[in-house]
């Protein structure tokens, strides 16, 4: 026991050779440099009872040749990282910290789901439903076109003479002046 009182510097993560470290029972301030992934010789790690808060960096799952690592009796909240040397690592050296996460293994609740993991969900709902629809539209217009291109435009003669355009000059010669000989019938709306 040292009493060291100072955070853990940045700079522990140059000893690249470092085997075996032990912290325990000081009184450090802060989180866990993501700096120590660079450790790649470390084989023990002891930060238990040392007052340090933050989270786990997930980059310690590098730290192949790890077999001990205690964080307990901190502040450390987060999830703790199950893999790599995180696989072989006792529940017991996650204890007393104040809100950890993660597997069952390691006697922790479930991490509550993440704004990615639910925008990941959104985004294949969203697929899901184009692939359904978007073939479904497809088949439809194809359905549509086919039957357009098979029955033949079916046009009469009244449609015929409703486009044509007739002026009231052409209409007065051609029945000459509306005269009475051309009358077709009359009734009590008038004259046809």
């Amino acid at each position: 026991m040292n009493q060291f009182s100072n955070g853990i510097p940045r700079e522990i993560g140059g000893l690249q050779n470092l085997v075996h470290l032990s912290l325990r029972h000081n009184k450090l301030q802060g989180s866990i440099p993501d700096s120590m992934s660079n450790m790649v010789g470390l084989e023990f790690l002891d930060l238990s009872h040392t007052n340090i808060s933050g989270i786990i960096p997930m980059s310690l799952e590098k730290l192949q040749y790890l077999k001990y690592f205690n964080v307990s009796d901190n502040k450390l909240h987060g999830e703790i990282p199950s893999a790599g040397p995180f696989k072989n690592v006792s529940s017991l050296f996650f204890i007393n910290n104040e809100a950890l996460c993660g597997s069952s293994r390691f006697s922790v609740p479930p991490c509550p789901t993440s704004s990615k993991h639910r925008s990941n969900r959104k985004k294949n709902l969203m697929l899901g439903i184009a692939l359904v629809f978007v073939p479904i539209t497809l088949v439809f217009v194809w359905i549509r076109y086919r039957r357009g291109k098979r029955s033949p435009q079916q046009t009469d003669s009244l449609s015929m003479a409703t486009t044509e355009r007739i002026s009231y000059y052409e209409l007065l010669q051609a029945t000459d002046s509306l005269s009475e000989s051309n009358l077709i019938g009359s009734g009590s709306f008038g004259s046809v």
